[in-house]
């Protein structure tokens, strides 16, 4: 089979094509015909040697969309139950210390598999399943949004941070979302759109709503010290404001935080780590995304750019785009 690899770190161009054997199953696991596979900001960070728990030689990517062709019970012996089945996955370790997705062909325990949304295709699927897992982790496991509650999410339109604000809309919360430029944006009707034109403009913004001092969670989907601070100053001061933080954009992952702000606001800071959800915690919450996904309560992506997994030159600039972001339409690798 054909697969995307690194021997090590430091270098987009360390990335290339090779021929390797089909995974060999081992009871209990399935093999999945990779259909389509997300690009994220990980893999690329991953590659370029960002991220010290990533182990090489790898084969990269952490979203996968496809069919099972091939599955073994926990005796050994074949099982069709699953054979054809479409299915999509991410999470946990794969891409980091095991070869990911980026690849035709994946194992994936069977008790981990999830049917994917029947009313999206593969590369719509595949390209979506690690940020919303990521927003699930964010808005449920982390933030435990609740109805009524005053939202900011720094980054309302990226990959994260679109996908947070639909599953804060359906629990009941108010939501406040800060764009670069709304120019030629057109927000979501759930979302309160934030323009970061100023140092001061979500503080600004929150005042101008009757809510500064009101704002009981913050979602930083962006990694940029000036809007996180801003949005601090908003926050409740009853000990109650919950802070989750999923990205740094310095390259030494540092940044300066009011920490005065932050301590008379009696504030909780969490950070998400999208690894913190085992095989059989990440099915159940990609079953869930699919239900409601089929019945129209949640919104997949409308475009998705395929990207041939074969065309060296445009993998690499798909990796380095997600990187800088310099696109807000998601992109796949299709094998």
């Amino acid at each position: 089979m054909q697969a995307l690899k690194f021997e090590k770190t430091g270098s987009l161009d360390g990335l290339s094509l090779v021929n390797i054997d089909k995974p060999i199953l081992r009871p209990g696991e399935a093999l999945v015909r990779v259909r389509a596979a997300g690009i994220n900001g990980s893999d690329a960070a991953g590659i370029l040697g960002m991220l010290p728990f990533v182990t090489t030689p790898r084969i990269p990517g952490r979203d996968f969309s496809g069919e099972v062709v091939e599955a073994l019970d926990a005796s050994g012996a074949s099982s069709q139950e699953w054979i054809g089945a479409e299915v999509w996955g991410t999470g946990s370790e794969r891409g980091f210390t095991s070869d990911g997705t980026f690849s035709q062909y994946v194992t994936v325990p069977v008790a981990a598999l999830s049917r994917k949304p029947t009313s999206l295709d593969h590369s719509r699927a595949g390209s979506m399943t690690l940020p919303w897992l990521c927003a699930w982790i964010t808005v449920d496991t982390l933030a435990h949004v609740k109805e009524g509650d005053n939202v900011i999410i720094i980054g309302a339109r990226g990959g994260i941070g679109s996908a947070a604000a639909q599953l804060c809309n359906e629990r009941g919360a108010r939501i406040f979302g800060t764009y670069t430029s709304l120019a030629k944006v057109t927000p979501p009707s759930y979302i309160t759109p934030i323009e970061i034109g100023s140092k001061n403009a979500i503080r600004e913004a929150i005042a101008k709503a009757g809510l500064q001092n009101k704002i009981d969670v913050l979602l930083d989907c962006a990694g940029y010290d000036q809007p996180f601070n801003d949005a601090l100053f908003t926050m409740t001061p009853n000990g109650t404001g919950r802070v989750v933080v999923m990205a740094v954009h310095a390259k030494d992952g540092l940044f300066p935080i009011s920490m005065r702000t932050f301590y008379t606001k009696a504030l909780t800071l969490k950070g998400m780590l999208s690894s913190i959800l085992g095989p059989l915690e990440v099915k159940e919450v990609l079953d869930e995304l699919a239900k409601k996904i089929d019945s129209g309560l949640l919104e997949g992506p409308k475009e998705v750019n395929e990207v041939d997994m074969k065309d060296m030159g445009t993998v690499k600039g798909a990796l380095q785009e997600i990187l800088t972001r310099a696109s807000h339409v998601r992109s796949v690798i299709i094998p």
